[in-house]
């Protein structure tokens, strides 16, 4: 698994992301983690893509006083059921009322919400219904901030110890879930007279003892004794529990953008030693029916060329979001024989 911040880092594939320095770690989980927060902004109807509330010109610092929770801009780490986030935000209209409800991300890839997260609401108790509706979000963690006369908002917002009525929606999300690119869970902001997302007051749980980005996914190759030019299954090791996350991330950006619904299967480049293999190999994202959670799988083969005792086989998903190249990468050996 590998990640860069264009202009800033650029690793190589012997430089996983899980060792780079936090500070630069956490820098790509915002990043990432800002495009999952949409997730839940798409239920008064508003596409990921859109950006009114961000243009308005609110701000908002996120803390708590529990040890060990602290926060980098919009994400808030370590939390659990009954920490306090305290929201301090400035550049409000005055007056103003706003909503605050927790959802997992599980509402972005079950083609089952689309219908309603693509409803425009119109009034507090239309809201409040399309939230009922969706089993991904959590309708008990509902609570209502409102600025001051001085366009301040200032609140606590208590991480629930309730969950969403989806059983498989829970927040913290599974370790399936994690692993598949589901990487907390969103406490979204949403304006009382508009209807509108405000991105400033979004943020995202990172739960106590949950890993800042998903592990590294696996690979299996069939057979790993083969002639030049004979093709090469690929898929996820038998048993792996770690799993081609970037994909999950994709087909949430997709959906939330317009897209059909899962965004379909993703190519991914094979290279054996330095040279790329002809492939038809490609990741398909997690996946959810409101009952059974898949997660992403990888499949496919390529043809081998020319012969060696040892050749290395290098399998990479990249993609950018939000202008950052990221990376999912894995690797296994390969004998090709005359």
């Amino acid at each position: 698994m590998n990640a860069s911040i264009a202009g800033q880092y650029s690793p190589t594939p012997t430089a996983p992301l899980t060792r780079l320095p936090r500070r630069r770690g956490i820098r790509v989980l915002l990043a990432l983690s800002m495009v999952l927060v949409s997730c839940a902004l798409v239920a008064v109807g508003e596409a990921a893509t859109a950006g009114p509330a961000a243009a308005a010109g609110p701000s908002c610092g996120f803390s708590s006083t529990t040890p060990g929770v602290g926060s980098v801009n919009a994400i808030v780490y370590g939390v659990s059921p009954g920490v306090v986030v305290n929201l301090d935000c400035t550049g409000f209209p005055a007056s103003h009322p706003y909503l605050l409800v927790e959802a997992s991300l599980l509402v972005a890839i079950d083609p089952a919400a689309k219908p309603l997260l693509t409803g425009q609401a119109t009034s507090v108790p239309g809201l409040l219904a399309i939230i009922a509706a969706l089993p991904e979000l959590n309708a008990l963690s509902v609570a209502f901030p409102s600025s001051d006369a001085s366009g301040n908002l200032k609140f606590g917002y208590t991480v629930p110890s309730t969950q969403p009525l989806d059983p498989n929606a829970t927040c913290p999300p599974t370790t399936k879930e994690l692993n598949s690119g589901l990487v907390g869970c969103a406490v979204a902001m949403i304006d009382l007279t508009t209807f509108k997302p405000v991105t400033a007051g979004t943020f995202v749980l990172s739960y106590k003892g949950q890993p800042v980005l998903p592990p590294s996914p696996t690979l299996a190759l069939n057979p790993t004794v083969v002639h030049a030019g004979q093709s090469v299954a690929v898929s996820d090791a038998p048993g792996a529990t770690t799993y081609w996350w970037v994909a999950t991330l994709v087909s949430i950006v997709n959906g939330l953008s317009g897209g059909s619904s899962g965004g379909g299967p993703i190519p991914v480049m094979v290279k054996l030693g330095n040279r790329k293999a002809v492939t038809n190999a490609a990741v398909s994202p997690a996946t959810y029916d409101g009952v059974t959670f898949t997660p992403p799988k990888l499949s496919g083969s390529f043809l081998t060329k020319k012969p060696g005792k040892h050749t290395h086989v290098n399998v990479t998903l990249t993609a950018s979001l939000l202008g950052f190249p990221i990376a999912n990468i894995a690797n296994g050996m390969l004998r090709v024989i005359r």
